[in-house]
Order: C-alpha cells, then structure tokens, then sequence
C-alpha cells in the first residue's frame, strides 16, 4: 500500500524499536549525530525569506475554471458567488493561483476524520486564528443569540451554492433537521450539541435565507459546539442530491438499493454521503459539499493516494475579492498502519508541503531538523491544549467483574502512578522535553488545580508496593506478579493505535515499570480502524493511551472527556458515559451502568454548566467538575506537553508562524487553509 520514497542512505541508523530498548545511551547514536541537542530539537525557521512574489492582478479567479468559463462548462465567477462572499484575509501577503498540496495520512480509514483539518471545516460558524472564546459566522453571513441563550437565528449567504452549482439554502438546513435527525431509522441517536436536558432542539425556517435553532432551556455552549468538526451536520446534507436516497422523497427507494447492493435504504442513504462517519462520508465521489476542495479521486482506493480538486463554486474571496482557494488540489498519500518512519522519510524528500500531524514528534524532530536544506522546508510552532503528551486509562467499567474490581480500586491506580518512571519515559521517548505531570489543565490555566495536576507523580516504588497492598493485592504468585480477586496473575493488556508510535514506546517502558511492583503488562499495537472497534465501540480492552482532551482556555470545558466520563471519548468509563448519554426511548448501542455518586453529581454539575450564560458562572461550576476529578484519580498521566511543530516547505505560503494544536480546534484548518498557496513549480 505505500511508497517508499527513493533516497539515498537511510535516516534512521537504528529502527525505533531498538532505539527505545536501547535506552537512553542511544541517544548519542541516534539524535545528536550531527547536531547538538538544541540545534537538533529547534524548531525555529532559519530565517529565510520564504518570499511567494506579487501576486498576478486582475485575476478574479483560477486559471484552470477561467479556461472552463470560456469554454462554456462554467457561469462566470460573479455568477458562481454569493451576494456577500467570506472575505479571509491571509497570513501573509495576497496569494497567486495553482498547485497542490501533497500531505500524508496513515492508520487508514481510521484517520479519515483528520480530513476534516485540511478540507472539511465548513459549518455555521468558525473559530477564529488566534482561537477567540466566541466562534465567528462562516457558511452563516451573520447570528444573532436571543431570549436569554434558548434561540440562535442564523442568516445564510443569498445566492451561495453547493460544489455541483444547485443553491444552497435553509431547505437544506431542514432537510438534515426534518429528515435525518428527526427520522429514527437514520439518527436513532440525536447529535449531542443538539440537545438541551435530553430534549432535542427545533430547527424552524423563517425564509429562503434565515433558520432560527431554538431551545426550551439555554444553551450556553451551542456556539462553540457548533463551531467544532463534525458539528458542520446542518449544512453537509444537499437536499438536490440525497433525497433521491430517501424514502420519503423515492418510492423505489428499495430497488435503487438492490441495485447499490445495500440491504435497505438506510445503507444506502448512508453510503451516499448521508453520515457523519467520516470513514464512510469522504468515500463518497461526487457529493456535493460547501468545502474548498471535493474529491475527484477519493480516499481507500488501491493506490493509497487521494486527490480533491478546488470547488468552482467555493463562496470564500481574498480582500481584492479573487475567489478562492488559491491551489488547485490536495494530494494525499495514506498509508497503512504505523508507517511513520516512511512518512517521515517522505517529508525529508520534499513532498510534503505542510503538516503537523502523525509523523511530527519529538523524536523525529533531529531527523527533520538535518534533512531542513534537502527537504526545502522550515518549521512552525504548534502550541499545546491537550491537559498530557499521554494519558493512560484503565477500563473502570471493564466486562470482566475481578478486572473492573482492580481496575476501579483508586489505591491501584495511585500504585502503578508511582511505579511509572516518568523521567526516564520523558529522557527517552519525549527525548528530554516535558516535565512529569497528571491529566489536567495546563499551568497558565484559568482551570488549573494544583492537586489533580501533581498528585502521585513521584516514583517511589515504596509507596507504590504500600498502595497496590491497600487494594488488596497482597498475594503473589511463583514469578513474583500479584493475584487479583479471582486468584489469577494481575494482567493488563494495553491496546495501542499503531498509527501512534511514541504510545507504543512508552508502552514498552512502563511495562518494566509496572512488573517492578508485581503486574503484568502486554503491549499489542493494531490499525487504527481495529483500535477503534476494540476500544472506543465494543470497550473490549483493558488499558489505552491517547491523547486529547482540553488542557487550556474553553477547550477544558468543551472537552473534559478525562475530568468526566463525559461522552464515547472517556473510553477508561464507556458505560458510565454511556448512561449518561442515555435518551429516553432510544436503545442503548453499547452496555450502560449507573456512575458511582461522584461521577453522576459531576454529570448534574456540567448539565448545569451547559444551561449557563453567564462565563463567571460556567467557570465556577467547571472547578467543582476538576475538583471532583481530582479526587477520584480516573486516569493517570505522563508530562505536561511543550510547544509542538509542523513543516511546511519554503515555497508554500501563508501558513501562521504558531497554531493552537487541537482537534476541537482542527488545526490547520482555522487557519484557513483556503488562503495558502505555493510557488513551486507547477
């Protein structure tokens, strides 16, 4: 499935594995060949002017559909935009048209969502650059908040249309609200953030342009909410293309599937493009989107290379009103499994023009850093929001009763937390950069709390023996490893998303870890896609690391998925989080348990956060939640994360200096990739 790049000799003199194995004398071998450590691990440009020349003038549109307008296939370009087209300004200067940007995406389908960063964050409303609290319009020219938080009127660009030229209007909007939400057999789950007290919102046309979202409570976070990837729903349903999907619009909805090969018109509404499965939904040719670029060729093809062309219809201008996007196409390679070392090399060569994601860690920042001159590219700063580098769950609510009753016991958590060396972990795999630290908001935090931040960080395996003794765990067997309840070895098996490799590291490392105080550890690496199934569908598995979360600013209270078990991302409690996104009348996809008492009274305390206006008091109410956490020690942590980094070449333009690294911020894309450019030669 992928490519190796041709090169010469290889980057990396030893594999990873047995770089990690090796422990930290490799480190001379391996990241301080050929340059010191500062130099090695900076990311700081080289201060070359990156340049990207004047920008031809008078040009109001692509050459490429110029050439489609004069040969007719194309209205004119003030025909194909709205009465009042998005004006982005760019990061830098006002680009020139043309070329691609060639990316690199591994863990397959599982990594799908990660489209949403570069080409799919178009909804009602956006986040800002520089990450304002208050999200900004987008597809909606304007939004008006009334009657206290319980109504949000939205009014849409007049003249806007979908990528195929249809217009686009609010009977769009109601055709995902009557008609995919409102419908059981599509959505027997509603979306979360429309949902006010497990009631779900109204959504009513007032005109061709204006729909109004009303609530019968406030609903404090429905902006920032909506502002989020995958909260784009209302405006991704083209009513002119997936009604003919739909058996209310088709009676022979039925043989149109027999034909499709789908079982019935659910499957094949679905597989057309009416989901919010990014896995199915960018498989799909030919539906008709609002983003800047839509697939012609698209992802899971034999080839392992996708390919989105720019949207003749795009509604988005440059302040000089050329429309945009300025390059032509993306140009994606996906790889299969832990691939990074390929993607890696592959960025070393020069053919990445700009990324952050799945190869820019830490250690590989010494490889990127010397092939800098070669490759034809610099760095930029990612910053952190995430509250860990990592953080690692035990399955709390696990469907074996002796696991769950080890798993659940705060006394074991609290001992394997100090038999983690967090040091040596950060001196290997983090290659020095961070500082040990639990799951919580960042130091600098308007959220910080002390105790959930440093608690139970010292390794101390004293302490670490007394607290896995408290919990019961005093009987041993012949190779040294405690005994659980049931009179069976204390095993954890440790599921990895293989497309993650710096878990897989630190996995290694903490098994040596946690076998010093008696527990057995197994590590197994899998597909993103197997990951997925095992951890976040079926909460098949023991223990996982991930990522993730809010660590800074709104984004704590947006994504508190390890203060809480607050939705299907607190895989360490899916059936607590499952109960508490129960509805009334729907049957449950997975199991569900009633939370213990301090769980359900952080669950009545966020359903009060989210009916508040007032931010003094949404704060208030969030200390409480993190105070709760604090106490209950869900999950456990490894180090503060520090400022991250992406590539981007010397001749692709726009791109800020720093971005927020989030994927409730999906960086890059409010950034606005739509304004980047590049001056390579086409």
């Amino acid at each position: 499935m992928s490519e190796e790049p041709s090169s010469g000799r290889s980057l990396f003199p030893i594999s990873r594995r047995r770089f990690v194995s090796a422990g930290a004398g490799a480190l001379g071998l391996f990241a301080w060949a050929s340059l010191t450590g500062c130099e090695a691990l900076s990311t700081k440009p080289n201060q070359k002017d990156r340049g990207g020349g004047p920008a031809a003038r008078g040009d109001k549109e692509a050459p490429m559909l110029a050439g489609r307008v004069k040969s007719g296939d194309l209205p004119p370009v003030a025909k194909r935009l709205p009465a009042t087209p998005m004006v982005v300004r760019p990061a830098d200067r006002v680009g020139t048209y043309g070329g691609s940007w060639r990316m690199g995406v591994t863990g397959g389908s599982g990594s799908f969502s990660q489209l949403n960063r570069f080409q799919g964050y178009e909804g009602l409303v956006r986040w800002t650059p520089d990450w304002k609290a208050t999200p900004i319009p987008n597809v909606a020219e304007s939004f008006e908040i009334g009657d206290g938080g319980r109504s949000y009127t939205f009014k849409l660009r007049a003249g806007m249309r979908w990528s195929d030229g249809r217009p686009f209007t609010t009977d769009d909007v109601m055709f995902w609200y009557e008609d995919v939400v409102l419908d059981k057999e599509l959505t027997p789950v509603p979306p979360s953030w429309m949902l006010v007290e497990n009631q779900v919102g109204k959504v009513v046309k007032l005109d061709e342009h204006t729909v109004i979202f009303q609530f019968p409570r406030p609903h404090g976070l429905f902006l920032q909410k909506l502002a989020q990837p995958g909260a784009d729903a209302p405006v991704r349903y083209a009513k002119h293309y997936l009604s003919r999907f739909h058996k209310k619009y088709n009676d022979n909805v039925d043989d149109l599937a027999k034909k499709h090969g789908a079982p019935d018109w659910v499957h094949l509404f679905q597989s057309m493009g009416g989901i919010d499965d990014d896995s199915v939904r960018y498989a799909v040719a030919d539906q008709p989107l609002l983003h800047p670029w839509t697939f012609t060729q698209v992802p899971g093809g034999a080839s392992g290379r996708a390919v989105a062309e720019r949207n003749p219809y795009y509604w988005k201008v440059d302040p000089e009103g050329r429309q945009l996007p300025y390059l032509d196409r993306l140009e994606y390679r996906f790889l299969e499994g832990d691939s990074t070392d390929t993607l890696t090399l592959i960025a070393v060569n020069g053919e990445i023009d700009m990324e952050d994601q799945f190869f820019a860690v830490p250690e590989n920042k010494p490889v990127l850093a010397r092939g800098r001159e070669k490759g034809g590219y610099d760095f930029y700063k990612t910053t952190p929001v995430e509250p860990n580098v990592a953080t690692i769950q035990l399955n709390l609510t696990h469907k074996d009763p002796a696991k769950r009753k080890v798993f659940g016991n705060k006394d074991f958590r609290i001992g394997l937390s100090h038999a983690l060396n967090r040091q040596e972990i950060i001196n290997i795999v983090l290659l020095r950069q961070g500082k040990p630290f639990q799951v919580a908001p960042l130091p600098g935090s308007e959220y910080y709390n002390e105790q959930l931040a440093t608690q139970y960080l010292e390794h101390d395996l004293g302490k670490a023996n007394h607290h896995l003794d408290r919990a019961g765990l005093t009987e041993r067997d012949g190779s040294g490893f405690r005994l659980g309840p049931d009179g069976k070895r204390v095993t954890i098996g440790i599921d990895l998303d293989n497309g993650r490799p710096i878990f897989v590291d630190m996995a290694q490392l903490l098994q040596a870890h946690w076998k010093a105080v008696g527990v057995d550890v197994h590590v197994t690496a899998m597909d993103r896609s197997l990951w997925e199934e095992r951890v976040r569908t079926n909460a098949d598995f023991d223990a996982t690391i991930h990522r993730f979360g809010g660590g800074v600013s709104e984004a704590v209270v947006l994504d508190p998925r390890y203060y809480f078990p607050f939705d299907g991302n607190s895989v360490y409690a899916s059936a607590w989080q499952a109960w508490y996104r129960r509805l009334p009348g729907v049957e449950p996809s997975g199991p569900l348990e009633t939370p213990p008492e301090p769980a359900r009274r952080q669950m009545k305390l966020y359903d009060e956060l989210t009916l508040t206006v007032a931010p003094d008091r949404r704060k208030s109410l969030m200390e409480e939640i993190l105070q709760i956490a604090a106490d209950e020690f869900y999950v456990l942590g490894v180090s503060v994360p520090v400022d991250g980094y992406g590539i981007v070449r010397n001749d692709f333009h726009n791109v800020p200096e720093s971005m927020p690294n989030s994927y409730i911020y999906p960086n890059p894309a409010p950034s606005n990739p739509e304004q980047f450019y590049t001056t390579r030669s086409r």
